[in-house]
């Protein structure tokens, strides 16, 4: 075998040791799910863009679908990326009654699961690993930022012409945990605020926080004065919009809210508002959270029950510092 003929099988050998090495790590590339309930609300914009982020750094494929509160779609996204070979798979559930079917599937399928925002459970009531708040602290900070509100402005001292509205998605057990430490809180804090406290059932969305708090004050002429909370920043906004619509004064509502992603509409224009506060979350560190638990757990490290995140209190007085990180236009 002459010299020239051995050097081009020596580099066709090389080059394809080359290339199957590639397909090799081209394959082996791990590879997460990401679900989440409503892709085109601000707060899983930015959540979705957190959990890209971290998969990004951590050299791992990440597939996402937004089910639109779609609960078939949601199964079947979830059996389509097992089916795709995921390591692992974070959701946001449409309805937390799909947790049993969402868990024991990943179970079956001897891959990771983690929740986010949405606490859930395996049909057997374990927890499914979660990252998102501690419902029951977050709810308990806003009551007690209401109640130093209604202090400072003097409203504990009659509560007479006071309604408290307390906005539930009472389909969703995380909603409600935020409303009961919020009205814990406000109630330990502001004697007589328990009689004062009305229960407005809501769909998790701002219209129809408008359209339900409308029908309410409506239903309370009485009332001068309204405070509002709700496990999201959509059921207090839109409860400030309806007493807006109805012509009350932003001096006489106290809203805040949980999430922050309703920050620059409330706050941006520079106007009162009777929606006072939010506590916020940067959910962009909830999906980079959820991403890390997954590929911490596929490289041998065992996920923990929960991962909180903390809140921080966003008012017209600080907006300013956060509007950048908001994406405020």
């Amino acid at each position: 075998m002459n010299t020239m003929l051995k050097a081009g099988l020596l580099a066709a050998a090389t080059a394809a040791v080359t290339l199957t090495s590639q397909g090799a790590g081209a394959q082996d590339k791990m590879k997460f799910g990401y679900i989440n309930k409503m892709g085109d609300h601000p707060w899983f914009v930015r959540e979705v863009q957190g959990a890209k982020d971290k998969a990004a750094e951590l050299g791992v494929d990440l597939l996402v679908q937004d089910v639109q509160f779609d609960a078939n779609l949601a199964v079947t996204t979830f059996d389509t990326y097992v089916g795709d070979g995921v390591k692992g798979i974070a959701v946001v559930v449409p309805d937390r009654a799909l947790g049993p079917v969402v868990a024991d599937k990943a179970k079956a399928a001897k891959i990771g699961l983690i929740a986010v925002d949405d606490d859930i459970a395996f049909a057997d009531g374990a927890p499914v690993a979660y990252v998102g708040m501690n419902a029951m602290n977050i709810g308990k900070q806003v009551g007690t930022e209401i109640a130093r509100i209604l202090k400072e402005e003097g409203w504990d001292k009659d509560l007479s012409k006071v309604r408290i509205g307390s906005i539930e998605d009472q389909k969703a057990d995380t909603c409600m945990r935020r409303n009961k430490g919020a009205r814990e809180a406000l109630v330990a804090a502001i004697p007589g605020a328990e009689a004062r406290v009305l229960s407005i059932p809501y769909d998790n969305t701002m219209v129809n926080s408008i359209d339900v708090v409308s029908t309410t004050l409506t239903a309370n002429p009485d009332a001068e004065k309204w405070v509002f909370f709700s496990c999201n920043d959509d059921g207090v906004l839109g409860g400030v919009r309806a007493t807006e619509n109805a012509g009350l004064a932003a001096s006489n509502v106290i809203g805040i809210g949980i999430d922050g992603s309703r920050s620059c509409e409330a706050f941006a224009s520079g106007q009162p508002t009777g929606f006072r506060g939010t506590m916020w979350l940067d959910s962009a560190k909830h999906g980079a959270a959820a991403i890390q638990a997954l590929y911490d757990e596929a490289n041998g490290k065992p996920m923990a029950k929960e991962y909180f995140q903390d809140a921080t209190l966003i008012n017209a007085a600080n907006f300013g510092q956060y509007k950048d990180t908001l994406g405020c236009k």
